[in-house]
């Protein structure tokens, strides 16, 4: 199979899942990591985690978004402190989310729901037949919106990755495999 394939200015993604043969890999995001220049490679690996990648001005970033590491404002915070650490002007930042579980597979406690809508996250709180969601996805949008990442910058992957067995791997259906999400600017 090939690859999932995004490209954004400079930045080069690839998702490399279910029968993709796999590059060799460098910089491992395990769970943040930012390296900089012309050339500079990351790569993610993944299950149903989000592989989030961004870049700005020479100065590529990935991080591996769990549900956890967004519901606490982890990635955030760490995201903040890239954008304080290196002078990153967040306007000009691009956000690239790779395949990752959709809401309609993330069911989270109602206790949960109420507290991130307490705390402005309303648009990522679903519910439907008595069954609470969260879509991490925007969440993760959200969350780069407040520190002032323009909404035409974050671009979010189509691809589920339960809900596409024979192109990715998730953790949710059993598979034990991971993703490999690698990123490059050029």
């Amino acid at each position: 199979m090939k690859p999932i394939h995004f490209t954004d200015g400079p930045l080069q993604a690839d998702t490399y899942g279910v029968d993709s043969p796999r590059p060799s890999i460098d910089e491992r995001a395990e769970p943040f990591l930012v390296v900089a220049g012309k050339g500079a490679k990351v790569s993610i690996e993944t299950n149903d985690e989000v592989p989030l990648i961004f870049y700005v001005d020479g100065i590529l970033g990935a991080s591996k978004v769990s549900l956890q590491d967004t519901i606490s404002g982890t990635f955030e915070k760490r995201l903040h402190a890239a954008i304080t650490q290196y002078g990153l002007n967040p306007e000009a930042i691009s956000v690239y989310m790779g395949p990752c579980l959709t809401f309609s597979h993330t069911h989270v406690e109602r206790k949960l729901i109420e507290e991130l809508m307490d705390r402005g996250y309303r648009a990522a709180c679903k519910r439907t037949d008595g069954v609470d969601f969260l879509d991490v996805p925007l969440l993760l949008l959200m969350q780069c919106r407040k520190l002032g990442v323009k909404m035409e910058n974050i671009h979010i992957s189509d691809y589920d990755t339960y809900e596409n067995p024979d192109l990715l791997y998730s953790a949710l259906r059993g598979d034990k495999e991971n993703n490999l999400t690698v990123a490059s600017l050029n």
